[in-house]
């Protein structure tokens, strides 16, 4: 039996009554009344839909709100037999901390299939419980990643970072790793619930998406990718919103890295993730990006933190930063292979430095706003599926300079445990 428990008491009683359940589906929020009842109707006539045969259970886990979101949930009918779990979930505040009241829920519950998906979606439907629950029910699968069709400028974290150092470093192509929408059986989300990894802030908060698909390919689940379709929810301006997304994500990957260095470190290539499902196609919604913010971000954040950045970056790759600071916008150009390099100096010394990890990523960030400045201009005639071939290139260039991850990282480690031993 489960000790330490992150649920509120009434919540501890209410999972007590209900004994066990099939399938949950949990509802991650923070003031998003004008969305979540459509996303509880959606959910909840999956549920009982598509897996008639199970019992159900639906979760919101709310980080406080103040606009009804709690009482919205309440109120909105769902088929008989769906339980309701509402609460305020405990800890920090951020998606994680409702993920891991989620997870608890689910591992008390013992619920086969455990899903979750974000409060905000506008274009879920009751098959998308279909798609994230039906392959660990009927086919086994331990991790269900989503596949969307996104407009070529939504999800650029994803893009340049996310996804790419994910399948280098892993060997899984998991196109989606910080989706927000997911499906994961019993065993894992008990494997969630109780890692230690909570304790890191940033795990608690935008960092949970990777950290749920990293450790999920590392601890030997099974994944797959589900096609959702088209996903329609509250995009941001990559250059003016997502600053605290990025630092959270990145450290994260960066932190576990440490973690599972015995494995990354031996990966060569990457394979294929089975895909669940038919790739459609279908046009995505449109979001505005601001270009000359987002390299205007990139030289004033340079000079801001032009120290710190000349004592991470390997000395060519500082000198060839340093020079895009000055050509006009009409020709301004990051070459991927410099992102790379800058990406993987910034891994090595996350472990292996001693700048302060806060101030590290956030040096890093400048770069990131350079880089999807650039893949805007190199991409601006392209349609989506163009752009993704884009996206695939940035993928193929961070493993094909994975050597030089190692080598830095090695000559890094060494330095640092020979400056520890003779102290």
């Amino acid at each position: 039996m489960i000790g330490k428990t992150v649920l509120q008491p009434q919540v501890l009683d209410q999972v007590e009554k209900i004994g066990e359940a099939d399938i949950i589906v949990g509802i991650p929020s923070f003031r998003n009344a004008g969305t979540i009842s459509y996303v509880a109707k959606a959910a909840s006539l999956g549920m009982v839909k598509y897996f008639p045969e199970l019992k159900p259970v639906l979760v919101n886990s709310d980080g406080g709100s103040e606009d009804r979101t709690r009482e919205i949930v309440l109120e909105t009918p769902v088929p008989p037999g769906v339980e309701k779990i509402v609460t305020p979930y405990r800890g920090p505040a951020g998606k994680g901390s409702a993920f891991q009241t989620i997870f608890e829920i689910a591992d008390r519950l013992r619920a086969k299939i455990c899903i979750v998906v974000d409060s905000d979606l506008r274009s879920i439907t009751p098959e998308w419980i279909k798609l994230l629950g039906e392959p660990i029910y009927k086919h086994s699968y331990g991790f269900v990643a989503p596949h969307y069709m996104r407009y070529k400028y939504d999800g650029t974290i994803t893009n340049s970072i996310a996804y790419p150092i994910t399948r280098a470093l892993y060997g899984q192509r998991v196109r989606q790793p910080i989706g927000g929408d997911f499906g994961v059986c019993w065993a894992l989300a008990k494997v969630f619930s109780q890692q230690d990894m909570w304790e890191d802030e940033n795990v608690h908060k935008f960092g949970i998406d990777i950290w749920m698909t990293t450790m999920a390919i590392n601890e030997g689940f099974r994944i797959c990718q589900s096609t959702m379709g088209v996903k329609l929810h509250d995009s941001k301006d990559p250059g003016a919103d997502l600053g605290p997304m990025f630092r959270e994500v990145v450290s994260t990957i960066f932190s576990l890295m440490q973690r599972y260095e015995v494995k990354w470190k031996v990966v060569q290539g990457s394979v294929p993730t089975d895909i669940y499902g038919t790739v459609g196609e279908a046009e995505p919604e449109q979001i505005s990006v601001d270009l000359h913010r987002l390299i205007d971000n990139f030289i004033r954040g340079f000079e801001e933190k032009q120290k710190i950045l000349e004592q991470v970056l390997f000395p060519e790759t500082f000198r060839e930063i340093k020079a895009l600071t000055h050509p006009p916008e009409a020709v301004f150009h990051f070459p991927l292979d410099v992102w790379v390099k800058a990406v993987y100096d910034f891994a090595v010394a996350y472990s292996w430095g001693n700048i302060d990890r806060h101030d590290l990523v956030d040096a890093l960030m400048p770069l990131y706003f350079g880089r999807v400045g650039s893949f805007v201009i190199e991409t601006e005639v392209m349609n989506d599926i163009e752009a993704e071939e884009a996206v695939e290139e940035t993928a193929k260039a961070f493993e094909q300079l994975k050597p030089y991850l190692l080598k830095r990282w090695d000559e890094q480690k060494l330095l640092l445990m020979g400056r520890k031993n003779s102290c």
